[in-house]
Protein backbone atom coordinates (compact mmCIF):
# COMPACT_ATOMS: atom_id res chain seq x y z
CA UNK A 1 0.00 0.00 0.00
CA UNK A 2 2.97 2.25 0.49
CA UNK A 3 4.37 1.53 -2.65
CA UNK A 4 1.12 2.52 -4.28
CA UNK A 5 0.97 5.74 -2.16
CA UNK A 6 4.09 7.18 -2.99
CA UNK A 7 4.28 6.09 -6.55
CA UNK A 8 1.05 8.39 -7.06
CA UNK A 9 2.33 10.50 -4.65
CA UNK A 10 5.42 10.97 -7.39
CA UNK A 11 3.28 10.51 -10.05
CA UNK A 12 0.77 13.67 -9.51
CA UNK A 13 4.04 15.72 -8.25
CA UNK A 14 6.01 15.50 -11.67
CA UNK A 15 2.42 16.13 -13.60
CA UNK A 16 1.87 19.37 -11.62
CA UNK A 17 5.81 20.51 -11.73
CA UNK A 18 5.86 20.26 -15.44
CA UNK A 19 2.67 22.19 -15.73
CA UNK A 20 4.49 24.68 -13.42
CA UNK A 21 7.49 25.10 -15.04
CA UNK A 22 6.05 27.09 -17.80
CA UNK A 23 4.49 29.53 -16.59
CA UNK A 24 7.08 32.14 -14.88
CA UNK A 25 9.81 31.27 -18.41
CA UNK A 26 6.92 32.75 -20.79
CA UNK A 27 7.43 36.50 -20.11
CA UNK A 28 10.96 36.51 -20.55
CA UNK A 29 10.76 34.29 -23.38
CA UNK A 30 8.12 35.72 -25.29
CA UNK A 31 9.71 39.21 -25.26
CA UNK A 32 12.94 37.46 -26.23
CA UNK A 33 10.91 36.10 -29.62
CA UNK A 34 9.73 39.57 -30.02
CA UNK A 35 6.11 38.57 -29.42
CA UNK A 36 3.56 40.28 -27.53
CA UNK A 37 2.77 39.89 -24.06
CA UNK A 38 -1.06 38.97 -25.29
CA UNK A 39 0.48 35.83 -26.95
CA UNK A 40 1.72 34.42 -23.73
CA UNK A 41 -1.76 34.80 -22.43
CA UNK A 42 -3.44 33.01 -25.55
CA UNK A 43 -0.51 30.33 -25.17
CA UNK A 44 -1.27 29.68 -21.13
CA UNK A 45 -5.04 29.96 -21.64
CA UNK A 46 -5.73 27.93 -24.38
CA UNK A 47 -3.47 25.19 -23.02
CA UNK A 48 -5.48 25.77 -19.56
CA UNK A 49 -8.91 24.89 -21.91
CA UNK A 50 -7.35 22.01 -23.05
CA UNK A 51 -6.64 20.63 -19.49
CA UNK A 52 -10.15 21.23 -18.82
CA UNK A 53 -11.95 19.62 -21.84
CA UNK A 54 -9.67 16.74 -21.54
CA UNK A 55 -9.36 16.07 -17.84
CA UNK A 56 -13.12 14.14 -17.56
CA UNK A 57 -12.18 12.59 -20.94
CA UNK A 58 -9.51 10.91 -19.46
CA UNK A 59 -11.27 10.25 -15.94
CA UNK A 60 -13.37 8.32 -18.06
CA UNK A 61 -11.23 6.15 -20.14
CA UNK A 62 -9.04 5.10 -16.79
CA UNK A 63 -12.70 3.66 -15.80
CA UNK A 64 -12.97 1.88 -18.87
CA UNK A 65 -8.86 0.80 -19.59
CA UNK A 66 -7.81 0.62 -15.99
CA UNK A 67 -5.66 3.28 -14.23
CA UNK A 68 -1.95 2.51 -14.90
CA UNK A 69 -2.31 2.86 -18.46
CA UNK A 70 -3.71 6.58 -18.46
CA UNK A 71 -0.61 7.52 -16.47
CA UNK A 72 1.66 5.75 -18.66
CA UNK A 73 0.07 7.58 -21.51
CA UNK A 74 -0.06 10.82 -19.59
CA UNK A 75 3.83 10.87 -19.15
CA UNK A 76 4.93 10.03 -22.47
CA UNK A 77 2.26 12.37 -24.00
CA UNK A 78 3.89 15.16 -21.40
CA UNK A 79 7.04 14.16 -22.03
CA UNK A 80 6.91 14.05 -25.94
CA UNK A 81 4.79 17.29 -26.59
CA UNK A 82 7.05 19.32 -23.78
CA UNK A 83 9.96 18.63 -25.91
CA UNK A 84 7.82 19.57 -29.16
CA UNK A 85 7.07 23.03 -27.32
CA UNK A 86 10.89 23.49 -26.25
CA UNK A 87 12.05 22.92 -29.97
CA UNK A 88 9.33 25.42 -30.99
CA UNK A 89 11.12 28.03 -28.74
CA UNK A 90 14.35 26.68 -29.57
CA UNK A 91 14.05 27.80 -33.14
CA UNK A 92 12.10 30.47 -32.78
CA UNK A 93 14.82 31.90 -30.33
CA UNK A 94 17.69 30.96 -33.07
CA UNK A 95 15.20 32.66 -36.13
CA UNK A 96 14.97 29.13 -37.40
CA UNK A 97 10.91 30.54 -37.24
CA UNK A 98 8.89 33.30 -36.59
CA UNK A 99 5.70 35.07 -37.07
CA UNK A 100 2.37 33.66 -36.87
CA UNK A 101 3.66 29.46 -37.47
CA UNK A 102 5.74 30.17 -34.28
CA UNK A 103 2.59 31.41 -32.45
CA UNK A 104 0.80 28.23 -33.89
CA UNK A 105 3.13 26.32 -33.15
CA UNK A 106 3.62 27.69 -29.68
CA UNK A 107 -0.35 26.93 -29.00
CA UNK A 108 -0.42 23.57 -30.42
CA UNK A 109 2.39 22.22 -28.06
CA UNK A 110 1.69 23.65 -25.06
CA UNK A 111 -2.04 22.98 -25.77
CA UNK A 112 -0.63 19.17 -26.19
CA UNK A 113 0.92 19.45 -22.71
CA UNK A 114 -2.21 20.49 -21.29
CA UNK A 115 -3.83 18.04 -23.40
CA UNK A 116 -1.70 15.24 -21.62
CA UNK A 117 -1.32 16.41 -17.74
CA UNK A 118 -5.07 15.74 -16.79
CA UNK A 119 -4.17 11.91 -17.78
CA UNK A 120 -2.06 11.53 -15.08
CA UNK A 121 -4.04 13.86 -12.35
CA UNK A 122 -7.66 12.02 -12.97
CA UNK A 123 -5.92 8.61 -13.33
CA UNK A 124 -3.89 9.10 -9.42
CA UNK A 125 -6.90 10.30 -8.18
CA UNK A 126 -9.08 7.68 -9.68
CA UNK A 127 -6.65 5.07 -8.05
CA UNK A 128 -6.87 6.26 -4.86
CA UNK A 129 -10.43 6.18 -4.86
CA UNK A 130 -9.56 2.84 -5.74
CA UNK A 131 -7.39 2.16 -3.31
CA UNK A 132 -9.21 3.79 0.19
CA UNK A 133 -12.56 2.99 2.01
CA UNK A 134 -14.53 5.73 4.04
CA UNK A 135 -12.52 7.22 6.87
CA UNK A 136 -9.01 6.46 4.73
CA UNK A 137 -10.27 8.56 1.99
CA UNK A 138 -9.46 11.88 3.64
CA UNK A 139 -5.65 10.66 4.29
CA UNK A 140 -6.03 9.51 0.85
CA UNK A 141 -6.46 12.75 -0.58
CA UNK A 142 -4.01 14.48 1.71
CA UNK A 143 -1.41 12.77 -0.26
CA UNK A 144 -2.82 13.47 -3.75
CA UNK A 145 -3.29 17.03 -2.28
CA UNK A 146 0.20 17.50 -0.77
CA UNK A 147 1.83 16.55 -3.75
CA UNK A 148 -0.59 18.67 -6.21
CA UNK A 149 -0.03 21.71 -3.51
CA UNK A 150 4.21 20.91 -3.86
CA UNK A 151 4.12 20.86 -7.75
CA UNK A 152 2.08 23.80 -7.76
CA UNK A 153 4.22 26.06 -5.37
CA UNK A 154 8.02 24.77 -5.91
CA UNK A 155 7.46 24.52 -9.70
CA UNK A 156 7.75 28.31 -9.66
CA UNK A 157 10.74 28.19 -7.39
CA UNK A 158 12.42 25.08 -9.51
CA UNK A 159 11.93 27.34 -12.95
CA UNK A 160 13.46 30.03 -11.16
CA UNK A 161 16.51 28.32 -10.12
CA UNK A 162 17.22 26.47 -14.02
CA UNK A 163 16.35 29.95 -15.40
CA UNK A 164 20.07 31.09 -14.30
CA UNK A 165 21.45 28.39 -16.72
CA UNK A 166 19.48 28.87 -19.79
CA UNK A 167 15.63 30.07 -20.53
CA UNK A 168 14.74 26.51 -21.56
CA UNK A 169 16.37 24.74 -18.91
CA UNK A 170 12.85 24.26 -17.01
CA UNK A 171 11.31 22.74 -20.16
CA UNK A 172 14.33 20.44 -20.55
CA UNK A 173 13.85 19.36 -16.64
CA UNK A 174 10.20 19.27 -17.13
CA UNK A 175 11.21 16.36 -19.81
CA UNK A 176 13.09 14.41 -17.57
CA UNK A 177 11.24 14.54 -14.76
CA UNK A 178 8.13 13.16 -16.85
CA UNK A 179 10.48 10.42 -18.29
CA UNK A 180 11.68 9.52 -14.61
CA UNK A 181 7.85 9.58 -13.46
CA UNK A 182 6.56 7.20 -16.52
CA UNK A 183 9.48 4.48 -15.09
CA UNK A 184 8.41 4.97 -11.56
CA UNK A 185 4.63 4.58 -12.13
CA UNK A 186 5.56 1.89 -15.09
CA UNK A 187 7.72 -0.20 -12.08
CA UNK A 188 5.78 0.79 -8.95
CA UNK A 189 2.26 1.02 -9.80
CA UNK A 190 0.57 -2.39 -9.98
CA UNK A 191 -1.44 -3.23 -12.94
CA UNK A 192 -4.96 -3.32 -11.97
CA UNK A 193 -8.46 -4.78 -13.98
CA UNK A 194 -10.48 -1.68 -14.88
CA UNK A 195 -13.25 -0.67 -12.48
CA UNK A 196 -15.93 -2.03 -15.10
CA UNK A 197 -16.05 -4.10 -17.86
CA UNK A 198 -18.94 -2.05 -19.82
CA UNK A 199 -19.40 1.60 -20.43
CA UNK A 200 -19.15 3.64 -17.38
CA UNK A 201 -22.27 5.48 -15.87
CA UNK A 202 -21.76 9.18 -16.74
CA UNK A 203 -21.20 11.62 -13.68
CA UNK A 204 -23.31 14.64 -13.55
CA UNK A 205 -21.26 17.38 -12.37
CA UNK A 206 -24.36 18.92 -10.41
CA UNK A 207 -25.64 16.02 -9.03
CA UNK A 208 -26.42 16.11 -5.33
CA UNK A 209 -23.25 16.06 -2.86
CA UNK A 210 -20.75 16.45 -5.76
CA UNK A 211 -21.71 19.58 -7.29
CA UNK A 212 -20.78 21.49 -3.69
CA UNK A 213 -17.55 19.39 -3.42
CA UNK A 214 -16.65 20.89 -7.20
CA UNK A 215 -17.52 24.49 -5.89
CA UNK A 216 -15.39 24.06 -3.07
CA UNK A 217 -12.72 23.17 -5.59
CA UNK A 218 -13.41 25.86 -7.86
CA UNK A 219 -13.13 28.53 -4.66
CA UNK A 220 -10.03 26.88 -3.48
CA UNK A 221 -8.30 27.03 -6.90
CA UNK A 222 -9.52 30.58 -7.45
CA UNK A 223 -7.62 31.80 -4.23
CA UNK A 224 -4.83 29.98 -4.89
CA UNK A 225 -4.40 31.23 -8.32
CA UNK A 226 -5.29 34.43 -7.38
CA UNK A 227 -2.44 34.72 -4.78
CA UNK A 228 0.16 34.06 -7.46
CA UNK A 229 -1.40 35.87 -10.49
CA UNK A 230 -1.77 39.08 -8.56
CA UNK A 231 0.24 38.54 -5.70
CA UNK A 232 3.25 40.10 -6.89
CA UNK A 233 1.43 43.35 -7.97
CA UNK A 234 0.09 43.27 -4.18
CA UNK A 235 2.93 43.12 -2.31
CA UNK A 236 5.09 45.86 -4.51
CA UNK A 237 2.66 48.15 -4.61
CA UNK A 238 1.82 47.61 -0.59
CA UNK A 239 5.68 47.74 0.02
CA UNK A 240 6.67 50.09 -2.52
CA UNK A 241 9.73 47.30 -3.42
CA UNK A 242 11.84 46.69 -6.43
CA UNK A 243 11.00 44.26 -8.96
CA UNK A 244 13.89 41.60 -7.67
CA UNK A 245 12.76 42.25 -4.32
CA UNK A 246 9.45 41.56 -4.68
CA UNK A 247 9.90 38.41 -6.94
CA UNK A 248 12.03 37.65 -3.62
CA UNK A 249 9.16 38.42 -1.06
CA UNK A 250 6.84 36.16 -3.19
CA UNK A 251 9.08 33.20 -3.55
CA UNK A 252 9.36 33.34 0.21
CA UNK A 253 5.62 33.97 0.42
CA UNK A 254 5.05 30.58 -1.24
CA UNK A 255 7.52 28.80 0.20
CA UNK A 256 6.02 29.75 3.58
CA UNK A 257 2.36 28.45 1.80
CA UNK A 258 3.46 25.20 0.58
CA UNK A 259 5.54 24.30 3.88
CA UNK A 260 2.49 25.08 5.48
CA UNK A 261 -0.39 22.91 3.68
CA UNK A 262 2.35 20.21 3.59
CA UNK A 263 2.57 20.57 7.93
CA UNK A 264 -1.63 20.14 7.39
CA UNK A 265 -1.78 17.21 5.13
CA UNK A 266 0.85 15.09 7.18
CA UNK A 267 -1.56 16.12 10.60
CA UNK A 268 -4.39 15.24 8.55
CA UNK A 269 -2.76 11.75 7.33
CA UNK A 270 -1.15 10.59 10.47
CA UNK A 271 -3.68 12.36 13.23
CA UNK A 272 -6.67 14.06 12.28
CA UNK A 273 -8.26 11.55 9.92
CA UNK A 274 -10.99 13.93 9.35
CA UNK A 275 -14.13 13.30 7.18
CA UNK A 276 -14.26 15.91 4.26
CA UNK A 277 -16.99 18.49 5.43
CA UNK A 278 -14.93 19.50 8.87
CA UNK A 279 -11.74 19.73 6.95
CA UNK A 280 -13.37 22.06 4.49
CA UNK A 281 -14.83 24.42 7.02
CA UNK A 282 -11.44 24.45 9.21
CA UNK A 283 -9.63 25.62 6.23
CA UNK A 284 -12.07 27.98 5.06
CA UNK A 285 -11.71 29.47 8.59
CA UNK A 286 -7.52 29.71 7.96
CA UNK A 287 -8.09 30.98 4.24
CA UNK A 288 -10.51 33.95 5.11
CA UNK A 289 -7.93 35.06 8.00
CA UNK A 290 -5.74 35.26 5.67
CA UNK A 291 -7.34 37.38 3.40
CA UNK A 292 -8.35 39.65 6.00
CA UNK A 293 -4.29 40.04 7.08
CA UNK A 294 -3.05 40.47 3.49
CA UNK A 295 -5.76 43.67 3.32
CA UNK A 296 -5.67 44.96 6.44
CA UNK A 297 -1.64 45.14 7.32
CA UNK A 298 1.56 46.46 5.52
CA UNK A 299 4.03 45.00 7.17
CA UNK A 300 6.61 42.29 5.39
CA UNK A 301 6.08 39.59 8.60
CA UNK A 302 2.61 39.56 8.58
CA UNK A 303 2.41 39.10 4.91
CA UNK A 304 4.79 35.85 5.90
CA UNK A 305 2.22 34.92 8.75
CA UNK A 306 -0.63 35.68 6.06
CA UNK A 307 1.33 33.40 3.26
CA UNK A 308 1.59 30.34 6.04
CA UNK A 309 -2.05 30.98 7.39
CA UNK A 310 -3.19 30.81 3.78
CA UNK A 311 -0.80 27.50 3.03
CA UNK A 312 -3.06 25.87 6.16
CA UNK A 313 -5.97 26.63 4.62
CA UNK A 314 -5.25 25.62 1.31
CA UNK A 315 -4.05 22.61 2.60
CA UNK A 316 -7.17 21.39 4.29
CA UNK A 317 -9.42 22.51 1.91
CA UNK A 318 -7.72 20.79 -0.81
CA UNK A 319 -7.65 17.08 0.11
CA UNK A 320 -10.97 17.41 2.05
CA UNK A 321 -12.95 18.74 -1.80
CA UNK A 322 -10.94 15.84 -3.17
CA UNK A 323 -12.45 13.52 -0.94
CA UNK A 324 -15.87 14.44 -0.76
CA UNK A 325 -16.12 14.72 -4.97
CA UNK A 326 -14.49 10.72 -4.45
CA UNK A 327 -17.08 9.60 -1.32
CA UNK A 328 -19.96 11.45 -3.14
CA UNK A 329 -20.52 9.30 -6.77
CA UNK A 330 -19.95 5.27 -6.57
CA UNK A 331 -16.86 2.60 -6.82
CA UNK A 332 -18.29 3.01 -11.27
CA UNK A 333 -17.75 6.50 -11.13
CA UNK A 334 -13.90 7.35 -9.59
CA UNK A 335 -12.37 8.27 -12.86
CA UNK A 336 -15.44 10.28 -13.66
CA UNK A 337 -14.93 12.35 -10.49
CA UNK A 338 -11.09 12.17 -10.48
CA UNK A 339 -11.66 13.97 -14.13
CA UNK A 340 -13.63 16.72 -13.25
CA UNK A 341 -11.93 17.71 -9.90
CA UNK A 342 -8.99 17.61 -12.75
CA UNK A 343 -11.05 19.76 -14.99
CA UNK A 344 -11.80 22.44 -12.04
CA UNK A 345 -7.82 23.27 -12.40
CA UNK A 346 -8.27 24.07 -15.64
CA UNK A 347 -10.79 26.00 -15.61
CA UNK A 348 -9.62 28.38 -12.36
CA UNK A 349 -6.49 28.71 -15.09
CA UNK A 350 -8.34 30.30 -17.53
CA UNK A 351 -10.58 32.44 -15.70
CA UNK A 352 -8.79 33.91 -12.77
CA UNK A 353 -5.95 35.16 -14.74
CA UNK A 354 -8.33 37.72 -16.70
CA UNK A 355 -10.60 38.22 -13.58
CA UNK A 356 -8.05 39.41 -11.17
CA UNK A 357 -6.40 41.24 -12.97
CA UNK A 358 -9.21 43.41 -14.36
CA UNK A 359 -10.60 43.30 -11.24
CA UNK A 360 -6.68 44.58 -9.89
CA UNK A 361 -6.81 48.11 -11.73
CA UNK A 362 -9.82 48.91 -10.75
CA UNK A 363 -8.77 48.70 -7.12
CA UNK A 364 -5.52 46.94 -5.56
CA UNK A 365 -7.94 45.21 -2.75
CA UNK A 366 -11.03 43.45 -4.78
CA UNK A 367 -9.05 40.20 -5.80
CA UNK A 368 -8.40 39.23 -1.82
CA UNK A 369 -11.55 40.81 -1.36
CA UNK A 370 -13.26 38.30 -3.49
CA UNK A 371 -11.90 35.70 -2.65
CA UNK A 372 -12.46 36.00 0.82
CA UNK A 373 -16.48 36.63 0.01
CA UNK A 374 -16.45 33.34 -2.32
CA UNK A 375 -14.90 31.88 0.84
CA UNK A 376 -17.51 32.65 2.93
CA UNK A 377 -20.24 31.74 0.91
CA UNK A 378 -18.87 28.27 0.23
CA UNK A 379 -18.33 27.69 3.66
CA UNK A 380 -22.23 28.93 4.57
CA UNK A 381 -23.76 26.37 1.59
CA UNK A 382 -21.09 23.72 3.33
CA UNK A 383 -22.99 24.35 6.54
CA UNK A 384 -26.46 23.50 4.75
CA UNK A 385 -25.37 20.92 3.77
CA UNK A 386 -26.14 17.05 5.19
CA UNK A 387 -23.23 15.61 7.34
CA UNK A 388 -23.16 12.42 6.11
CA UNK A 389 -24.01 13.15 1.87
CA UNK A 390 -20.93 11.94 0.15
CA UNK A 391 -20.80 8.98 2.53
CA UNK A 392 -24.34 8.07 1.91
CA UNK A 393 -24.18 7.95 -1.88
CA UNK A 394 -20.94 6.31 -2.02
CA UNK A 395 -21.79 3.85 0.64
CA UNK A 396 -25.25 3.04 -1.03
CA UNK A 397 -23.64 0.91 -4.59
Amino acid sequence: MNRIRGSIFFSVFAAMLGLMLIAPIMPPLIRELGMKESHSGLIISLGSIMMAVMAPVWGRFSDLKGRKPIILIGFIGMSVSCALFALALYGGLNAWIGGGVLLTLLIVTRSLIGMFIPAVLSSAQAYMGDVTEGEERGSGMAIISAANGLGLVFGHAIAGAFTTIGLLWPLYFGIFIAIAAFIIALLLIPAAKPVIQAKPPKVNPFQRGLRMYLATGLVTMIGIMTLQVVGGFYFQDQLALSPAATARMVSFGLMFSGAAMLIMQVIQMKWLKWQPRPMILLGSLFLIASMILFLVFTQLPMYYFSFFLFGMGSGLMMPGFMAGASLAVSKEQQGGAAGLVAAIQGISAVITPILTTTLYQVDKHIPFTLVAVLVVFMAIMMLGMRKNQPQSVAGSH
